[in-house]
């Protein structure tokens, strides 16, 4: 199953979930699952440029219902919000419910057990053996690392050019080691009242604690562990050491962890150094644009449910840097032109062609273009530059195309 399409499922069930506990009355677990409706709409958005705004627009109206339900006013319909008069009386569960915290902290985030796994991911394959080694290995064979006194875990930063898989191989690691995956947005995190986003952190690795076994990942790590300095405000850096803090907790537990940290950057440059020493980020991975092979895989993924019959491997040559999400949203985009021509113009053409892809492509430019360069010369003669060798040699074509 595709990422996109188990999302999609558990947005569903979550939304079942949200109307059964509203009309048996338990609002505070149904106002859980409206969060949760919102978060899947926000994630499907990212999956699915062409209906981006729409769903952007339905987790917008999942929020507002959760309100509505924290402060106990609408009553939920299937066409909207209606008023207070006319809901059900049961009083939601407050924040000064013992459970309360626990109950924030799960509804912060998506908790799931994926069902996607490293063979549904194009390429990478090297990147995949990393990653096992690190985090899955030691979920498996726990005897055989304990035996040799080997370490696993700690935590790993997966850095690269946007849309090129990194969320997608952060669940596929969870769904490997039958993991629960806990995804965090940065601005779930964030909170403008000092001390709030101290508290999400800590509430976030306590609920990973719960679980027989789980993965927090951390997306857009960056936008939440620069780098401290002079320029950051008070409650900024309160909130990066807060993180190293909770991070030095996973080395404290000892060798048998059973819960394990991933991040996800397409800033590496930005991310605070004190991150990226033992125990914290210690393992730092290149995700790299697709090559030709991975390409023509996510070509196959993308037209599997389209009437289409041109070569992918011809397609695959002529996407030579771009990344995964535009392959598919290229397959997207083709798709629309003969749909149009049906539906506006009442041609009767049944398939995608080849002339449907070569209009596309010439329209737009793959945006690896203009990250590349930028990354290249955030790097070049900076003392981290060794560390991040791999970003800039994957840059160098872009730079010259530039």
């Amino acid at each position: 199953m595709e990422l996109k399409d188990e999302v999609r499922s558990s947005f569903k069930r979550s939304h079942n979930l949200a109307r059964k506990y509203y009309d048996c009355g338990d609002l505070s677990k149904a106002r859980m699952e409206y969060l949760k409706c919102a978060r899947f709409a926000e994630h499907l958005s990212e999956l699915t440029p062409s209906k981006r705004k729409e769903f952007h627009e339905r987790a917008e109206k999942f929020r507002e219902i959760a309100e509505g339900l924290k402060a106990g006013d609408i009553k939920v319909y299937t066409n909207g919000i209606v008023p207070k008069e006319e809901r059900k009386s049961s009083e939601p569960r407050t924040a000064e419910d013992p459970r309360g915290r626990k109950d924030r902290a799960k509804e912060l985030i998506l908790v799931e057990k994926p069902s996607l796994r490293f063979k549904d991911i194009a390429g990478l394959d090297s990147v995949k053996e990393r990653i096992k080694e690190a985090i899955v290995y030691p979920f498996r064979y726990p005897d055989e690392y304990r035996y040799f006194g080997v370490r696993g875990g700690g935590g790993i930063l997966l850095y690269g050019p946007p849309g090129c898989g990194k969320t997608m191989l952060a669940a596929a690691a969870a769904g490997e080691c039958n993991a629960v995956f806990i995804n965090i947005k940065i601005s779930d995190i964030k909170d403008k009242y000092v001390g709030e986003s101290e508290k999400k952190i800590k509430d976030v690795f306590n609920l990973a604690r719960g679980y027989e076994r789980a993965i927090i990942f951390f997306d857009e790590i960056d936008a939440l562990a620069g780098e401290r300095s002079g320029s950051q405000e008070g409650h900024e850096r309160s909130l990066v050491n807060e993180l190293l803090s909770q991070m030095d907790g996973l080395e404290a537990k000892g060798t048998e962890k059973r819960y394990l940290v991933l991040a996800a950057t397409n800033r590496p440059w930005d991310v605070d150094i004190a991150l990226r020493r033992a125990g914290r980020f210690d393992t730092t991975v290149f995700i790299p644009h697709p090559d030709r092979t991975a390409r023509r895989k996510i070509f196959e993924i993308g037209l599997a449910d389209k009437p289409c019959r041109v070569n992918v491997a011809e397609l695959a040559a002529m996407t030579d840097g771009y990344a995964s999400a535009e392959i598919i949203d290229i397959c997207e985009k083709a798709a629309k032109i003969p749909l149009r021509e049906r539906i506006k113009e009442g041609k009767p053409r049944r398939e995608i062609v080849l002339a449907d892809f070569e209009r596309v492509i010439a329209e737009r430019k793959t945006v690896l273009l203009g990250w590349y360069p930028k990354a290249v010369r955030e790097l070049t003669g900076t003392e981290e530059a060794e560390m991040f060798q791999e970003l800039i040699e994957a840059g160098e074509g872009y730079v010259s195309r530039g």
